[in-house]
């Protein structure tokens, strides 16, 4: 028999040096006998459903390394366990990456061992499948064994099978990306993080098509219609979340990377990159050879501007003093946050391009921020109903703008390259409505920001906008959003901004790009 099905997942655990290391285990893979079994040797395992349990867990293994497996919904563990502790995330996504988790949740243990096998022949045609897809290439592979075929679904091999080139796969696939963002929405609560990649996916499919699937409005509208309201009531929740398995806001992403082994990091920002920007981005570093991401959600700060959400990435801080700048906001983080910060080399460059620089090398904390993606955004023209213009440059200037070999050059040398954004952007409309400039603090065609309450309610009065308070990130300002794909403009005008509350300017790609 070849590699066991688990091995990557095991393969994560043995790199720890750890003593005491915390699974986040998102699928319930720490409940299976034979992975349990293949640890037990080396480790004393427990399930955590509470913090007295683990407390006497810890006390009668305090001789042997000890794994944790906690399912995501029980919250954070003590501060003093997890802030001692190695953590780390299991997915069947990390084993089928190209199969849907949803589908493989019913799939029996003994079938794991058999499916993985087919799979890896596979993998290599396949691309990414949804629910129903995923179904019906369990029972072809496994004949039929299934626990889905088992359960009497009708979902046959042709009917589900994957689409090819010759079947429309580009529609294909927009289809089923319709379908499991529909699914999301109809869940409670939303979850964004994972709506907003299949947002993104879904908006460059249809841009390369070249043609936008009639439902998409509709289905547009419905999301930023929740996605407002859950900015109202939610969004101020995020700044309480903990950042040592993922930052839940780009300020919180140097505080993740603080708990990062390696003796080489490099984060480097693309202004102005969503979702629909990184397929872009995953596609022009797959045809240069670069395969491997580990990509995660995370939220920008609003107002969704450069000013605002770029300065909080680099200096670590929701809201950065006002002579903080990204340089010395990032360095003065490193020295006080980062391992060995005050005797390690570090360095910000701004506004670079993406081509390789030998100064790079002299430092060992490096960090980088890029105008590309932004830059394309504000000069784009023609722009209609879709981020299509903009997208079709984006390519072209990625295959010329040397990136790839920088990536390869920096994961050569040992570093750990990080890729994020500062905030998304969306294409939009003007709806007639502008503010005098005497009156806001901050002004732009997303966003507008009054220095208080009475000024912004004046201005809001008989328009449909969301008036939106947050101390923790205004003080006593308070911001004004146009609704859907509005923006402050003369109406009917055409152009692609950000400032806003749509998920594709609030909500960016955080990539480790693995060599």
């Amino acid at each position: 028999m070849g590699e066991k099905w688990y091995a990557k997942l095991v393969n994560k655990i043995a790199r720890s040096y750890h003593d005491v290391i915390v699974v986040i285990d998102h699928d319930r893979l720490g409940r299976l006998a034979e992975l349990r079994t293949a640890l037990a040797g080396a480790f004393a395992l427990h399930d955590y459903k509470g913090e007295l349990s683990l407390r006497r867990f810890l006390r009668e293994n305090a001789s042997r390394r000890m794994l944790i497996f906690k399912p995501p919904e029980h919250g954070h563990l003590p501060y003093d366990v997890e802030s001692r502790s190695d953590v780390i995330s299991w997915q069947l996504a990390e084993v089928f990456p190209k199969l849907h988790p949803a589908a493989l949740a019913d799939l029996p243990e003994e079938q794991y061992q058999r499916l993985y096998e087919v799979y890896e022949q596979r993998e290599q045609m396949l691309r990414p499948l949804d629910v129903e897809e995923t179904k019906a290439v369990l029972i072809e592979w496994l004949d039929g064994t299934a626990a889905h075929a088992r359960r009497g679904e009708s979902h046959s091999a042709d009917e589900a099978r994957p689409c090819t080139h010759e079947d429309g796969d580009v529609k294909c696939r927009c289809q089923a990306l319709v379908r499991e963002i529909e699914g999301l929405l109809a869940c409670r609560p939303v979850d964004w993080r994972a709506v907003a990649p299949l947002w993104g996916e879904l908006s460059y499919c249809y841009c390369q098509a070249g043609t936008k699937p009639p439902e998409i409005d509709a289905l547009d509208q419905k999301i930023s219609e929740a996605f407002a309201e859950y900015i109202r009531t939610c969004y101020c929740k995020l700044f309480y979340e903990g950042y040592l398995t993922r930052p839940a806001t780009v300020d919180k992403v140097l505080h993740f990377l603080a708990y990062q082994p390696a003796a080489k990091k490099a984060l480097i920002c693309m202004d102005g990159m969503g979702f629909q920007e990184w397929c872009c981005l995953r596609r022009y570093l797959t045809s240069h050879g670069l395969h491997r991401f580990d990509v995660v959600a995370v939220f920008a700060l609003l107002p969704t501007l450069t000013r605002t959400s770029r300065r909080a990435l680099f200096c670590g801080l929701p809201a950065p003093e006002g002579h903080l700048d990204e340089e010395k906001g990032f360095l003065r983080f490193v020295r006080q946050k980062w391992p060995d910060g005050e005797r390690r080399s570090a360095w910000i460059f701004t506004n670079t391009n993406l081509r390789w620089r030998d100064e790079y090398l002299s430092f060992d904390y490096l960090a980088m921020s890029c105008n590309l993606v932004d830059n394309l955004a504000h000069a784009a023209v023609g722009v209609q109903d879709s981020k299509e213009p903009m997208q079709t440059n984006l390519l072209v200037e990625l295959d010329r703008s040397g990136f790839a070999d920088t990536v390869q050059r920096l994961l050569e040398v040992g570093y750990r390259v990080y890729v994020t954004a500062d905030h998304g952007s969306v294409w939009c409309r003007g709806n007639g409505h502008q503010a005098s400039k005497w009156l806001v603090e901050e002004k732009a065609r997303r966003a507008l920001l009054f220095p208080n309450k009475i000024l912004a309610k004046d201005f809001a009065e008989g328009k449909d906008v969301l008036v939106y308070e947050n101390g923790y990130l205004f003080g006593d300002a308070v911001a004004i959003f146009p609704v859907g794909r509005e923006m402050f403009a003369p109406a009917g005008e055409a152009g692609i901004s950000h400032g806003g509350i749509h998920p594709e300017e609030a909500i960016v790609p955080f990539i480790e790009v693995q060599g």
